[in-house]
């Protein structure tokens, strides 16, 4: 299960929106993602706006786009927010995996 608060502009208020059923073809794509952070050259605007639309793919509600991420989280705590949200579709493997490669970069 996935959870997001968006700011809801029309409404002035903050909405949480819930993802009850999460397809392997959305865990697939999260470690597609990471997969390609490793192996490949990106800028930081093209891992943000990657891992963005990776989001909002995984929510099948039209309230959660590219753009209602981007307008509605605060900017302080979108990386706090995408992160947590990464962490929750791979059930904690995000972390684990953000831990080993500091492991190793420490090591080295």
């Amino acid at each position: 299960m996935l959870k997001i608060e968006l700011y809801n502009p029309e409404k002035k208020k903050k909405e949480t929106i819930t993802q009850t059923f999460v397809s392997a073809r959305n865990l697939r794509k999260a470690v597609q993602f990471y997969t390609k952070v490793e192996t490949e050259e990106l800028s930081e605007l093209e891992q943000l706006d990657e891992l963005i639309t990776l989001v909002a793919d995984c929510f099948n509600d039209d309230r959660v786009t590219f753009d209602s991420i981007l307008d509605g989280i605060a900017a302080d705590q979108l990386s706090k927010v995408l992160e947590g949200i990464m962490d929750q579709l791979l059930g904690g493997e995000a972390k684990k995996k953000e831990q080993a490669a500091n492991l190793r970069k420490v090591a080295k």
